[in-house]
């Protein structure tokens, strides 16, 4: 009895001791003391104020836990500002940052990214590991394009982090808001697939209004050319990406085994890009190109392997001023290098919806118009079960054949333009459609064996999907604005 209390006695003492403790801190010097005493579960709280020129390098001594990560937290989320050439660094594993605030004049230097999945100490090097960046925002916080800067806003490194409900808006400058950085090291060859896998999930996040005049412009970037055989395995999802301008992609996937699904796309100017890479997955987006502006695009396919299925287009503009079309699936280019092109051999196009836009809504075997090599044709496309309805400025057929030697299956498709059917599309009435919740829905012939492949495909993932999954578009996957971004701020 008196050792059954001894032990009892000693539980609780011991569960006193390790009972999460809060720090308080409003400077670096502050902060780096605390980085010394925090242990998994502990609270670092940032207070509220207003902070120019400040370095957050988050690498305690100690790392978190699964069960109990260590916090960086907000006093109040939003009410924690930093501006000038202020930066975070995340550098250890089980880390979570709540409710900070970048905003305003910015003096970042080259390559001084605003966040940084790394520590700042580069002679560690420590990159983050199972860490979550949540709840923060970085609202007109970059340099002028003409300034020649060029950064990102986030620079995700290290393994199976995790960005959401996060606000990212205003980018002027070059380089994109979010990059994915494979890690590599020394002697690493460009083009080998040795980089590990990254396994990040990036979800309910907003990417607000952005531009720049050239090339680097994208919201999300994963990978480089350099690290394109890279089999990531991250998962970007439930995101909602609004007035992105000029970019001609407003995600670009330079990397292998990557999913996009149900992020909505409103008045970008960009399209989806698999730009390089192979076996990632495109399906239950819902993408509304209307601008006025005549820039904006939909999906646009380039290497092997890739499958788009279940996707909602409408109001894409870009075929009538920009020769961007909804569908495109690309040649690839001779010997190409890793920065080049890839033909689109095996894609899978299927099932996806296109509404007024202006068209041919799907092209195969479309040529880099700045290319000038040699090029490739794609093999071995399957087009199946796609609907374009009241496609604009394309009287003659739904689709439009560019490279001749594209070998492709196209079959069981749906059009309400023309006056008869076309290779692999049946003509419909407007009237034969029922429209729900703002969708377009027809009662279509399944093929099965192109549904056993997709879900074949989507082995590697775990992933098994319902006939209906792959074939009917959820009205509930068109996200709101107010469905994403930083709770503390109305979108």
């Amino acid at each position: 009895m008196k050792k059954s209390i001894f032990l009892l006695l000693l539980f609780l003492v011991f569960s006193s001791k390790v009972k999460a403790a809060e720090y308080f801190v409003e400077s670096i010097n502050d902060f780096k003391s605390v980085l010394t005493k925090v242990i998994p579960g502990d609270f670092i709280i940032w207070k509220d104020g207003n902070y120019l020129d400040v370095k957050i390098d988050f690498t305690p001594f100690n790392k978190g836990n699964k069960k109990q990560p260590i916090y960086l937290k907000a006093q109040t989320a939003g009410k924690v500002s930093f501006s000038g050439n202020s930066q975070l660094f995340i550098g250890r594993d089980y880390l979570v940052v709540e409710g900070l605030l970048f905003e305003g004049n910015c003096t970042l230097k080259k390559s001084e990214n605003v966040i940084d999945f790394k520590s700042k100490d580069k002679k560690t090097n420590t990159e983050a590991n199972h860490c979550r960046l949540t709840n923060c925002a970085i609202i007109n916080y970059s340099r002028t394009e003409e300034s020649g800067i060029r950064n990102y806003y986030v620079n995700l490194i290290g393994t199976y982090n995790e960005i959401d409900n996060c606000t990212f808006t205003g980018k002027i400058n070059g380089g994109p808001t979010l990059v994915v950085e494979y890690k590599q090291d020394n002697g690493y060859v460009p083009g080998s697939d040795i980089a590990p896998s990254a396994f990040h999930h990036i979800h309910h996040n907003y990417f607000g209004y952005r531009t720049y005049s050239c090339n680097g412009g994208e919201q999300i970037r994963v990978g480089t050319s350099a690290t394109s055989f890279t089999h990531g395995f991250n998962v970007i999802e439930y995101n909602y990406f609004e007035d992105e301008r000029i970019e001609a992609e407003i995600i670009s996937n330079k990397s292998w085994d990557n999913i996009y699904r149900f992020n909505t796309f409103i008045g970008n100017d960009g399209a989806m890009v698999i730009r390089h890479g192979q076996k990632c997955f495109v399906y239950g987006n819902y993408i509304n190109g209307k601008s006025g502006r005549n820039r904006s695009g939909g999906i646009r396919i380039i290497n092997p392997n890739n499958t788009a299925f279940n996707n909602y287009l409408e109001d894409i503009e870009g075929g009538k001023g920009n020769s961007k079309v909804p569908i495109s699936i690309m040649d690839g280019l001779i010997d190409s290098p890793l920065n080049g092109y890839y033909p689109a051999d095996n894609a899978i196009v299927a099932y996806n919806v296109v509404v007024n836009s202006y068209g041919p809504t799907i092209k195969m075997g479309v040529a880099n118009k700045d290319v000038s090599k040699p090029t490739i044709a794609p093999k071995n496309i399957i087009l199946v079960g796609n609907i374009i309805i009241n496609s604009i400025g394309n009287n003659d057929s739904p689709f439009e054949l560019t490279d001749t030697k594209t070998t492709f299956e196209i079959k069981d498709n749906f059009f309400t333009n023309g006056e008869t059917s076309e290779l692999g599309f049946s003509l419909v009435k407007l009237k034969e459609f029922s429209l729900q919740n703002g969708i377009y829905k027809l009662q279509k012939k399944l093929d099965k064996k192109v549904l056993a492949e997709i879900n074949n495909r989507l082995a590697v993932h775990k992933i098994k999907l319902s006939d209906s999954e792959i074939t009917e578009f959820n009205p509930n996957w068109m996200l709101k604005k107010n469905d994403v971004g930083v709770s503390w701020m109305k979108q």
